[in-house]
C-alpha cells in the first residue's frame, strides 16, 4: 500500500492518504492545523512509529503482526520505500543512514533496517514488532 502525509493548501490541514493506482485516493484521517504550530509550510523530518504500553498488570502486548523481526521482510511488520515529497512535488528516498531508530526493550520487540529492492530500485527497508509478555 502507498500513502501521502500531504499539507492540504486551503485549510492547513495534513492529512494521511492511501494512493490507489487507477482508482480515487482514500484519505483516511488528518491532522488539524492548530496541532502543528511549528509546521510552516513543510516538513523536514516524518516519524514512523510503533507504540506499545504494559497494561496494570505488567504484560506488554504485541507490536505490529506480533512476530520478531527476521532476515525475511514478510515475517514481521514493515515500512519500506519511504520517500518524501517536497512543496514542488519532487520525490527524495530517505536515506536509510537518515532514519533515527529507538527501541525501549530488545527482549519483546525488534527492529531492523536495510536495503531491499523495490520494483526496479534498491529501496530502505525496516522491520518491527515483536510478541510482547512480561518483564518487557
Amino acid at each position: 500500500m502507498f500513502y501521502y502525509l500531504i499539507k492540504d493548501e486551503v485549510s492547513g490541514n495534513w492529512w494521511t492518504t492511501h494512493v490507489r493506482n487507477f482508482r480515487k485516493d482514500i484519505a483516511i484521517g488528518y491532522w488539524p492545523k492548530e496541532l502543528f504550530d511549528i509546521i510552516g509550510h513543510s516538513v523536514d523530518m516524518v516519524g514512523v512509529t510503533g507504540v506499545v504500553q504494559a497494561s496494570p498488570s505488567g504484560i506488554s502486548p504485541p507490536m505490529g503482526n506480533g512476530h520478531l523481526p527476521t532476515k525475511n521482510e514478510d515475517e514481521s511488520a514493515r515500512v519500506k520505500h519511504l520517500l518524501t515529497v517536497n512543496s514542488k512535488f519532487k520525490i527524495k528516498e530517505r536515506d536509510i543512514n537518515e532514519l533515527v531508530k529507538l527501541l525501549d526493550s530488545n527482549k519483546c520487540y525488534g527492529l531492523r533496517d536495510g536495503k531491499k529492492r523495490f520494483i526496479l530500485i534498491e529501496s530502505n527497508l525496516f522491520t518491527y514488532g515483536g510478541p510482547g509478555g512480561t518483564s518487557c
